[in-house]
């Protein structure tokens, strides 16, 4: 079997990318909402087929990024920051389940 392996990136602000970074993922300091759509295509294009990006972030730019709901990937999930509680990245990750896997297990 040939399987593709993708990479693993974190988008967001130096407090969200400084522990994905210690830990060796991919790590793109931004905190322009406005420029993560063209990032992560970007990165896509690049090989990196699972992209966090920090809640605030992803939020802002949601309406731009409703187009990678559909496709199998990048698979983008939004990860808490500084100004959230984490459900909202909670929803968004259990509806990323649901779309792999046709169930909703969280």
């Amino acid at each position: 079997m040939n399987e593709k392996k993708l990479k693993a990136a974190v988008i967001g602000d130096r407090a969200v990318t400084a522990l994905y970074g210690a830990a060796g993922v991919s790590v793109f300091d931004v905190t322009d909402s406005g420029a993560v759509p063209k990032l992560i295509s970007k990165l896509y294009g690049e090989g990196y087929g699972i992209i966090f990006t920090a809640e605030k972030l992803y939020k802002s730019c949601e309406g731009a990024l409703k187009k990678y709901l559909t496709d199998p990937y990048p698979i983008v999930i939004p990860v808490p920051d500084e100004t959230s509680d984490g459900s909202y990245s909670k929803e968004r990750i259990a509806a990323n389940i649901k779309k792999a896997i046709g169930s909703d297990l969280i």
